[in-house]
């Protein structure tokens, strides 16, 4: 009689699924508050970004181009900095810093404008 052998693929693709599984607390955990749950403040204070900045460049690239989520050019790292700025969650100081490694540097004019707005 012929004994059946468990399938490979079967079996790691039980592996890979319950891997997978695991890393989603991490991945989640890594964004910001407002990519999980509608906060006003925020949309509020993003909106203002870009209607007051939104056409101000950053390197090459513009504060919309950076910002929307539907373009090729969207950002997350940028997207989630401001968005824990936004909400005080770092300084200017370190906004600043992690902006820069973004593109443009500390004198473009989207983050001259984008620091202008959190006072107003």
């Amino acid at each position: 009689m012929i004994q059946s052998m468990p399938h490979p693929i079967r079996g790691s693709s039980r592996l890979r699924a319950l891997f997978l599984a695991a890393l989603v607390p991490f991945a989640l955990s890594a964004c910001a508050p407002d990519a999980w749950k509608n906060n006003p403040n925020y949309d509020a204070f993003v909106n203002q970004i870009l209607r007051n900045c939104g056409n101000k460049n950053m390197g090459e690239l513009t504060v919309a181009d950076l910002m929307n989520q539907d373009n090729s050019t969207f950002s997350a790292y940028f997207y989630d900095l401001t968005a824990r700025w936004g909400q005080n969650r770092i300084s200017t100081a370190d906004y600043v810093q992690g902006v820069m490694s973004v593109s443009g540097g500390r004198e473009s004019a989207g983050l001259k404008c984008i620091v202008a707005q959190k006072g107003q």
